[in-house]
């Protein structure tokens, strides 16, 4: 009987087997067409352009891949999402998605309605995706297919990173991070902002935003100041200055110095006078690597000494323009208004912020100390 009952087990198990189709929901990446990088528009009629890179697999092992641009107008995100998937062959993915762009015009008009479903939709990869404003339309940079021997979606990606240690926005903003910024009414946020200069893609610096919509920019050298400010760093942060060292003859002359990577300390403090006004304590103090000196004399300690005081004074008033700039914009990048919701709730609760952030008085010095001449002697 046992032996019956065995071979019996044995006949329905390699039936079993026999009748498994394998994995139903298998797909091969031969049948695949990889998103590496997509960007929105804005046109007329207030309809969305979905610019897509799909990258196509090669046809044998010693072929390389490929790279096609198609695009789609729709009502809406998911709308011209739907032609796009009509119009391609095979199947669309964004697993590999890297970079969305956003076009300026879309980006003034909001990002909240048009950017919903690709902050909602599980998926659509968002914990690693770099969101980035373009100057002109996201289309014509995805249209440029490649940049050298690399196809447009690794470059943009390269790129980014690039500008990310160079301190020209950090830390890294990706489609995770400013949807949660979107919900939080305490604090604004930053975007990456590029354009096209002849056959170039160039940083411009960085968008600013109030709530979901593009209301400013700042230049390259004034986002990595905001970088700073925040009290963060991708590693490196240059400039180049002019200075005066104001000796019994003025001798000037350039200085390169690096203030990322080294110890800095930051003073953030958000107070309210009795009357109601908000102020913010906002100090600085950054060391400093000088790369090059263009001047005719050595930088001894006298040198030194007066070139902290002259840098200290440039960068001080750079600061101030920085939070003019933000101001200017609506932008509460430093989250004072979270600040404000955290410890003075009553005043938080009967003010407009909208309104009242371009009145907060903002009290910003920055402090540069030289601890390295590096090459110079």
């Amino acid at each position: 009987m046992k032996r019956g009952r065995a071979a019996l087990c044995c006949t329905m198990l390699g039936l079993s087997t026999a009748l498994l189709s394998g994995c139903w929901d298998r797909e091969y990446l031969k049948d695949l067409n990889l998103a590496y990088s997509v960007g929105f528009d804005l046109i007329k009629d207030h309809k969305i352009k979905e610019t897509v890179e799909l990258i196509i697999p090669p046809k044998t092992e010693q072929s390389a891949t490929t790279n096609e641009i198609h695009s789609a107008v729709g009502l809406s995100t998911r709308g011209a999402s739907n032609i796009l998937r009509a119009r391609v062959r095979g199947n669309m993915r964004v697993i590999k998605n890297s970079v969305q762009l956003i076009g300026r015009s879309l980006a003034e008009e909001g990002l909240k309605a048009p950017m919903d479903v690709n902050f909602r939709d599980p998926r659509n990869p968002s914990s690693d995706v770099r969101l980035v404003v373009t100057e002109n339309d996201a289309s014509e940079i995805i249209g440029m297919k490649k940049i050298g021997e690399l196809q447009i979606g690794e470059f943009l990606t390269q790129k980014i990173s690039s500008l990310e240690r160079m301190s020209l926005f950090y830390p890294p903003e990706t489609v995770n991070t400013v949807f949660r910024s979107l919900t939080d009414p305490g604090q604004d946020f930053a975007l990456p902002y590029i354009g096209v200069q002849g056959s170039e893609i160039v940083a411009k610096g960085v968008a600013l935003f109030h709530d979901q919509s593009l209301s400013g920019s700042l230049g390259k050298d004034q986002s990595i100041m905001l970088v700073l400010m925040k009290g963060k760093s991708g590693g490196n942060a240059r400039f180049t200055k002019t200075v005066n060292l104001d000796t019994t003859k003025p001798i000037r002359g350039s200085i390169s110095y690096n203030v990322g990577n080294k110890k800095r300390k930051r003073v953030f403090h958000v107070s309210v006078a009795r009357n109601g006004d908000v102020h913010v304590t906002l100090r600085l103090k950054l060391q400093a690597v000088i790369e090059e000196f263009t001047g005719p004399q050595l930088l001894d300690d006298k040198a030194v000494t007066r070139v902290n005081r002259e840098l200290s004074s440039i960068m001080t008033e750079e600061a101030r323009e920085v939070v003019r700039e933000l101001q200017q914009a609506n932008c509460d990048i430093f989250g004072v208004g979270r600040q404000l919701m955290a410890y003075h709730p009553k005043l938080w609760k009967r003010i407009d912020w909208n309104k009242e952030y371009r009145n907060v008085q903002f009290h910003t010095q920055v402090q540069v100390s030289i601890i390295d001449t590096g090459v110079i002697q």
